[in-house]
């Protein structure tokens, strides 16, 4: 089996990540797959020099580069017995490139946005031939598309690269930010972005005394959130790591609590994972798929979105138990080490490609 999987992205974050793994995953479990991306970033970086990866793609600003994209995916797909896409407008190249084509095409649904009903969605879905989706609360949507009514559905799990499992280096983590060795720290991280809960987390933090604070990550709302954690006075017990790749895993690591206050743009919702893997314990909003990451009460615990106070509540409870956290981050690492792998991840996509092909 020949898989092509494509995403018009250029940074090593979301869907594209998502896509790659997963890519890799079928590659390490001997299928013949190959990845198309946009260059220009970070994802080009990490890719250079590999012959199964392709930067095709570019931002089309007019029909020709248009016309010339969908040519590009025409002859990049001949001679695969399937094309996975990860993005609308993947799929929309996609979809034009293999007009007439036999290829079944794939699409994998990373955010609940994605799931639409309107005009156009009816009509780019038309023809998916399967749906890969990000977590177990996305099928319900599924169905009320109509295209995608009787189509082979899948959820895909989250694969987390080896360096996590590791676990990390605590004191590595912690030197490299400043933060004293007996602190009890909450992390957090994700863009810097109203959507993303960074604001919420300062404010229980705030809450919550004795409690430092790890915010990793960069974006346009660092200013304002410097500002709000001087107005709150949780500066002198706060640190700012920035967007960081490299050594990740240390930072992780370097958390007692790991917290998650907003999904992102891959609603696998991967940081849970990735900070489980680590041995962190894990308090989150109960949004839609974190249930697949977080066990209440095992792995950690849940409270209502938007709500800072019960946040500050879970906080200031889970720093007062290192015993409870010890307990908690052990489940966590032996359940990621179980569930999110690139092994699964390949079965999973195996079995809902077995289910399309003929």
């Amino acid at each position: 089996m020949r898989v092509l999987q494509f995403v018009a992205a250029d940074r090593w974050t979301g869907a594209a990540a998502t896509a790659l793994q997963l890519a890799e995953a079928l590659r390490g479990a001997g299928v013949e797959c190959e990845f198309a991306y946009r260059p220009g970033r970070n994802l080009e970086q990490r890719l250079q020099g590999l012959p199964w990866c392709h930067p095709v793609f570019a931002k089309e600003r007019s029909i020709g580069q248009v016309r010339a994209a969908v040519d590009r995916v025409r002859r990049l797909s001949s001679g695969f017995d399937l094309v996975h896409v990860h993005l609308p407008h993947d799929h929309l190249l996609a979809r034009m490139a293999l007009k007439g084509s036999p290829t079944p095409l794939i699409r994998s649904f990373h955010h609940m946005g994605h799931l639409r009903a309107d005009p156009y969605h009816r009509w780019l879905l038309r023809g998916t031939a399967g749906v890969g989706l990000a977590n177990s609360a996305m099928p319900p949507l599924v169905v009320r598309v109509p295209a995608l009514r009787g189509v082979p559905v899948r959820v895909l799990p989250v694969a987390l690269e080896q360096r996590f499992f590791s676990g990390g280096a605590r004191g590595a983590g912690r030197g490299r930010l400043g933060i004293p060795p007996d602190a009890v720290v909450a992390g957090t991280i994700g863009k810097l972005d109203r959507s993303r809960g960074q604001d919420l987390f300062l404010r229980a933090l705030a809450a919550s005394p004795g409690v430092h604070g790890l915010v990793i990550g960069k974006g346009p709302y660092e200013t304002a959130l410097r500002k709000l954690a001087q107005v709150l006075g949780v500066e002198r017990r706060l640190a700012f790591a920035g967007y960081v790749e490299e050594g990740l895993e240390d930072l992780y690591a370097a958390m007692d609590l790991f917290v998650f206050p907003a999904a992102g743009s891959d609603q696998a919702h991967r940081a849970i994972a990735e900070a489980s893997a680590c041995g962190v314990a894990t308090v989150a909003a109960d949004l839609p798929g974190v249930r697949d990451v977080v066990e209440p009460g095992v792995t950690g615990d849940l409270y209502p979105a938007t709500d800072a106070a019960a946040l500050a509540v879970l906080m200031t409870g889970w720093a007062r138990e290192p015993g409870r956290r010890r307990a908690a981050g052990e489940a966590a690492a032996a359940r990621a080490r179980t569930l999110w792998t690139p092994h699964r991840l390949a079965e999973a996509a195996a079995d809902l490609y077995a289910a399309v092909l003929p």
